[in-house]
């Protein structure tokens, strides 16, 4: 077992830097020149599954293929006698961005832009050699004291991710309905479990990160994973000024587009989102329309955007919140907790059923992740007499505005927006109508098998005026309030049944129907 004293190649352990779900980093040091190094190793009883090291090599692997200043470097990889793998990388000297967080609570915009453009450059080269990261968060971003600045930056852990080919075909898939990730900070399409995961799922996320950069909380926030993802999936974004008063509009149409639910509509590359963070201004005087809500307010309350201090200690059937963990003080390496795969031994068992689109679909992944059972060591007896589930379930029903009239398929009036209220449980999607005099009514399904927040956005029946010159002035860049102004007025059109039905029938290329975390 590799511990500190023991000599591993060429470098002697001296310290343990910290622990995660899959393996230890220590301080070693190489006994003739003095040069310091982190070496991570896998935990001895993960050693022999072949998921843990196959994600192991592919971090490896992934690292050195991309060999960027931005990205931490891996100098040697090997296994011991005894069959323990390990990889030794640069000793990172600073804090990680999780750290930075939990002491300043938020950062200064041109803070905030700088960062998240270096990780944006990292990412993009990563992206250029097929590999997409997967899991950003601000555990995994470290910033370093170099070239007189505190903020250079270094991502890590590349172990959950994705290598593709140059024809864009993915060489190792995800199975379908899998979730692989840290639910705060991952894309719809990972919260639905998709198999084709592309370059713009990073975009997502580093949206997230800005978003917290720049108000100290991540913009989805509940009481457990099942509703963070259900959100995700659903949900606007809040705007960053309901939460900071003082950030510029701009900022808002920039992590609009970088927040889109619709891949389509996000930034396209890493490079192009690097340059708009270079000069947010600027892009937001030249930015393309994207649909913001004319209305924001109960968006936020709605999105319950949460900060790390609300978050720390949160836990979910025995997984960490991936938010309060310590990484390691000095390399640099997160603990890898708050993943959905965090223990990848655990069994995670999942009922049958077919996979569906949206919230059939969100709920069948949230299904999974309630259904985890413990280690092995720890399980106990299933009683006979336990309920499979409760007789009914918490739905909360929000709209924008507020005050829309909330009925079942059959009839009944449940009461008016905000709502919530206990419904029968069920697996079947179950038809609620949202109307309000002046709106177009809204139509919506849920799973009722999992507490669930509704949110609707009412679309107004009567043609809205063209705003004339000189409307809504104020200091600050006119272009940018235009640009703003422009966006706001732009609908997102939803496909239209008969597009529906033009579309191909996805085809489940692995044979795997049933949704499973791994």
């Amino acid at each position: 077992m590799i511990d500190i004293g023991h000599t591993i190649g060429n470098y002697k352990i001296t310290a343990k830097l910290g622990e995660g779900g899959m393996g230890v980093v220590y301080l070693a040091e190489h006994p003739v020149i003095g040069k310091k190094v982190a070496m991570k190793a896998i935990h001895p009883e993960l050693s022999k599954n072949s998921d843990v090291v196959s994600r192991f090599i592919t971090e490896a692997k992934a690292v050195n293929q991309i060999g960027h200043e931005h990205i931490v470097d891996i100098a040697d990889f090997g296994n011991t006698s005894d069959g323990e793998f390990y990889f030794v990388m640069e000793y990172l000297q600073g804090e990680s961005l999780s750290d930075r967080l939990k002491r300043e609570k938020h950062i200064p915009i041109g803070e905030a832009m700088s960062i998240g453009a270096q990780i944006a450059d990292a990412l993009n080269a990563s992206h250029q050699q097929g590999i997409i990261h997967r899991d950003l968060k601000p555990e995994n971003i470290f910033l370093c004291n170099r070239g007189g600045s505190r903020d250079f930056v270094k991502v890590l852990d590349f172990g959950l991710a994705k290598l593709t080919q140059n024809d864009q075909k993915v060489t190792h898939k995800t199975r379908t309905g899998s979730v692989m990730g840290t639910p705060y900070y991952m894309s719809p399409e990972q919260c639905e479990g998709k198999t084709e995961i592309d370059y713009r799922a990073d975009i997502y996320s580093l949206g997230v990160l800005i978003f917290e950069m720049l108000t100290g909380k991540v913009p989805f926030g509940g009481e457990g994973y099942g509703e963070i993802i259900v959100k995700h999936v659903t949900m606007p974004p809040p705007s960053v000024r309901s939460i900071v008063p003082d950030l510029p509009e701009y900022l808002d149409l920039l992590l609009y587009r970088v927040l889109a639910k619709d891949r389509d509509q996000r930034f396209q590359t890493m490079a192009d989102l690097r340059e708009a963070l270079l000069d947010p201004e600027r892009y937001a005087s030249s930015a393309p329309e994207v649909g913001i809500p004319d209305d924001l307010s109960g968006i936020a309350r709605a999105a319950a955007p949460m900060a790390r201090s609300e978050l720390e200690g949160r836990s979910l059937l025995g997984f960490g919140s991936g938010l309060g963990s310590k990484p390691p003080a000095s390399s640099g390496t997160p603990s890898g907790r708050g993943e959905l795969i965090n223990n990848i031994d655990n069994l995670i068992r999942t009922k049958p059923g077919s996979r569906l689109l949206l919230f059939f679909g969100v709920v069948s992944t949230v299904a999974a992740i309630f259904l985890i059972y413990p280690r092995r060591e720890a399980r106990r007896p299933l009683a006979v007499a336990t309920p499979l589930h409760p007789a009914t379930v918490r739905v909360n029903f929000n709209s924008d505005p507020d005050g829309a009239v909330v009925t079942r398929a059959d009839g009944k009036t449940l009461g008016l927006t905000p709502l919530s209220i206990e419904v029968a449980y069920s697996d079947s999607a179950v038809e609620f109508l949202f109307k309000k005099a002046g709106y177009e009514p809204k139509t919506m399904y849920v799973v009722p098998n999992l507490p669930s927040p509704m949110f609707a956005t009412l679309r107004r029946t009567d043609v809205e005026p063209a705003t004339g010159e000189g409307a809504g002035g104020g200091t600050g860049d006119k272009n940018a309030s235009a640009a703003v102004a422009r966006a706001r007025r732009v609908r997102v059109a939803a496909p239209s049944k008969a597009e529906k039905s033009d579309r191909p029938e996805k085809v489940d290329e692995d044979g795997v129907l049933e949704p499973s975390i791994r």
